[in-house]
């Protein structure tokens, strides 16, 4: 073609386009993407880099990554952020476990390398995305400090913590020239783990480390037993440092920065800012903490802590009977029409809701049969188990010898579980989901007092089973309850160590699983 018709071919195509909208050759139809290059000899970090997305509503692993593995380097591609976050990266390699945050906007490309198993970012935003592996190398960890039956004893270790780590993030910043919204950021991020640690002290010992772990609900029941022991008055707000809900409203925007803030939300409703007498994961209870959450939140706080409020009150067995259960159900809908913009929160409810219709119904034939051994080597099943007795209620603790609070709700709760046996007729089976069965066996030696060749089992092929796998079993503790039919009357039910909602629970059940 002539080159003179080329150019009023070019002239033409120009004149019919759109007038001051240019063409932004660099804008990709999709949502930008942020790149994450790194070198390291354990390519474990590039086969599972577990980058959490706080804008889901719990917070996982981002759902869109792709990923290319060279023999010393690799690449990750994060796509459809849509907005600036903290987030946690924290890749499961094949040598270590690794865990730090970083400051990602959309567009962003990060690098780092890998040394004595450590992560060490460069380039552009290196000194942000080095800030918190900094701070926890030099400032104490909040898990290594534990509740020593006095709260105020704790509370006072765990304050001078913060103030340790907000101290060295402060000259950090004064350092490096670090301001505007990082430093935001970054002190809420620390702010709402102090707070966190506050409300759920902890209290459950690693099994093989000097770490500690927190029990949700604890507060109260240390709170209590204290007051009894010590015959002293407990001011909590005192110790809460009289946080208001205005507090957390100041803070939405750290909603989308890390699980800490949002892990308080609700526990602080709960636990403090709703101020009913009502019995803990009762209907009244969550009516009152929905009351509350209407009228004080907005937007995607008043979001997020109704869809937290329906997932913890799912884990808690809210939805035990029939009443409940369509209570839930109406509950999940109407939510599930307001929410703006999450489709995540959408997912769980959803999910919810499919668990709750299966409740009443049997397992299949694959889960009923899946085999299982216990400590002398016999073979069994759970249908064999359901054979056994056709008047009992029984609940299933799937556990671990590697699972701290498992091990924990074994000791502690057995007076309880034993007059629950007694009273209510109920049968208590252990199924671990072990892979090492001489941990499993030595863990069971360890347990004798509780657990023998009759109510404990080595689950084959541990959480991957046809029956961990009909039930999704998917963390540990975990607890199921089945009629004397066998069938399932609540696939998540809650802890037994809280005793007053389990028993509230069991005696419910009762009239329709015992009517002779």
């Amino acid at each position: 073609m002539p080159l003179f018709t080329v150019i009023i071919l070019v002239v033409l195509i120009a004149n019919f386009l759109p007038k001051n909208k240019p063409i932004d050759i660099g804008r990709s139809i999709s949502a930008p993407t942020i790149v994450i290059v790194g070198k390291s000899k354990d390519m474990g970090i590039f086969k599972r880099p577990n980058l959490m997305n706080s804008t889901y509503l719990f917070g996982k692993s981002h759902k869109k990554v792709e990923k290319t593995i060279h023999e010393d380097s690799g690449k990750i591609v994060l796509k459809d952020i849509k907005k600036s976050m903290l987030m946690e990266f924290s890749p499961s390699g094949d040598k270590a476990f690794y865990r730090t945050y970083i400051y990602i906007s959309p567009s962003d490309t990060i690098s780092f390398e890998v040394n004595n198993k450590k992560i060490l970012f460069t380039g552009k935003n290196a000194v942000k995305n080095n800030l918190y592996t900094l701070l926890t190398n030099n400032t104490r960890d909040y898990s290594k400090e534990h509740y020593q039956n006095d709260i105020y004893r704790y509370k006072k270790t765990i304050q001078s913590i913060y103030d340790e780590k907000q101290e060295f993030a402060t000259k950090y910043y004064r350092k490096h020239g670090i301001s505007g919204d990082f430093t935001k950021v970054f002190n809420d991020f620390l702010k709402f783990e102090y707070y966190f640690n506050l409300i759920n002290p902890k209290n459950v010992k690693a099994a093989s480390t000097e770490l500690y772990f927190s029990q949700s609900d604890v507060l109260k029941n240390l709170i209590q037993k204290e007051s009894v022991e010590k015959e002293t008055i407990f001011d909590i707000s005192d110790y809460l440092d009289n946080i208001q809900i205005s507090d957390f409203i100041a803070s939405r925007t750290a909603l989308n920065h890390g699980h800490y803030f949002k892990n308080c939300l609700n526990d602080f409703i709960r636990h403090y800012f709703e101020t009913s007498d009502y019995p803990l994961y009762s209907k009244e209870k969550l009516e009152a903490e929905k009351t509350y959450i209407d009228n004080h939140l907005d937007g995607d706080l008043k979001d997020y802590a109704i869809g937290r409020m329906i997932w913890d009150y799912y884990n808690e067995g809210f939805a035990y009977n029939e009443e409940n259960r369509k209570y839930m159900l109406h509950l999940i809908d109407n939510f599930s029409k307001t929410v703006t913009d999450k489709a995540s929160y959408i997912d769980k409810m959803e999910a919810i809701k499919e668990d709750i219709l299966r409740y009443d119904f049997g397992l299949s034939e694959s889960a009923l049969y899946a085999k299982m051994v216990n400590h002398l080597g016999d073979t069994i099943t759970l249908q064999d188990i359901f054979d056994r007795s056709t008047k009992r209620i029984k609940v299933v603790d799937f556990w671990a010898s590697w699972c701290p609070p498992c091990i924990k709700q074994i000791k502690e709760n057995k007076p309880f579980k034993d007059r629950l046996s007694v009273e209510n007729n109920v049968e208590w089976i252990y199924l671990s989901i072990d892979i090492d069965k001489e941990k499993w066996l030595a863990k069971q030696e360890q347990l004798s007092e509780t657990l023998h060749f009759r109510n404990s089992y080595l689950l084959l092929k541990g959480n991957k089973s046809p029956l961990a796998n009909a039930l999704q079993v998917q963390q540990i503790p975990r607890y199921v309850i089945f009629g004397r039919n066998g069938n399932i009357l609540m696939n998540s039910a809650p802890s037994p160590s809280n005793t007053k909602v389990f028993e509230r629970m069991i005696d419910d059940m009762q009239p329709q699983t015992f009517i002779q």
